[in-house]
């Protein structure tokens, strides 16, 4: 949609600029091969079809941040780059998996607002503590938890009552950036524990999908779950301290990648 924006102005300007500079050799010196060339190519412009084109720009954008995002992984690993640093006046909320991010010392207690057993429907609860940071960026990591409790009987419900609650959450805090986390999926032998995590990776996409349709921010960690999917705890559930600089690095990628597509 931000593309959208502009594209269809833009190429407007520069079909007007190209003919006009065409007209006035048409005047000054009448109309040559030239001249016949640039207005054909000017009504191949009026034929292009801009849905195309933005596919081929959103195509080159994608290439581009996959590109960025192996590079910063590899910087991660190699201990080029200090991802925490990037990380300035935020609040982090979510469940258990959330909370390693304090636990394991890689963010200080006042900005991870998380618990063992929390749903979306937490982030209500504590809203009070979220106003007292007041944040510009809240970076939300649930769902482990809300697709085992029973709570949504359906991906359907649960991606309604999540955009509720982001709306919520733009509302109080309209200059904040708000981004989602997918859904990281559980892993045997978590599955004896509750089959309904088998389900983890539709409801991740009914989230997405949500959020895509609303203009708000997604995280998605599929790739990043498979690449080290080796930091799993042997509860299938649980995550290990070296996954949290890569989840980490992943979420900043989303913040720089918006940043790159508005300067498209």
């Amino acid at each position: 949609m931000k593309l959208r924006k502009w594209i269809i102005p833009a190429a407007v300007i520069l079909v007007g600029i190209i003919a006009g500079y065409f007209i006035i050799k048409a005047v000054s010196g009448g109309v040559s091969d030239e001249v016949a060339s640039g207005i054909a190519y000017i009504k191949d412009l009026e034929k292009a079809d801009t849905d195309e084109v933005e596919a081929v720009l959103a195509l080159q954008r994608q290439q581009r941040l996959a590109e960025e995002r192996e590079e910063k992984m590899r910087q991660v690993a190699d201990g080029e780059i200090d991802v925490w640093s990037l990380f300035s006046d935020y609040a982090l909320m979510g469940d258990s998996r959330a909370v390693g991010f304090e636990v394991f010392g890689f963010m200080p207690d006042d900005r991870v607002i998380a618990g063992p057993g929390w749903t979306i429907r937490d982030i209500e609860k504590n809203m009070a503590t979220l106003q007292a940071l007041n944040p510009s960026s809240i970076y939300l990591c649930f769902g482990l938890n809300d697709v085992s409790i029973g709570i949504w009987q359906t991906k359907e419900e649960y991606a309604q009552e999540y955009h509720e609650i982001l709306d919520t959450l733009h509302e109080t805090f309209p200059n904040a950036g708000i981004y989602v986390n997918s859904i990281l999926p559980a892993r045997d032998p978590a599955f004896n524990t509750s089959a309904k995590w088998y389900e983890i990776p539709d409801y991740s996409n009914a989230v997405k999908e949500m959020c895509e349709e609303n203009g708000f921010s997604f995280v998605n960690n599929d790739d990043l779950a498979e690449q080290y999917s080796q930091y799993w705890e042997i509860d299938g559930i649980h995550l290990q301290k070296p996954f949290y600089p890569y989840w980490a690095a992943n979420m900043m990628m989303t913040v720089y990648g918006e940043g790159l597509g508005d300067e498209e």
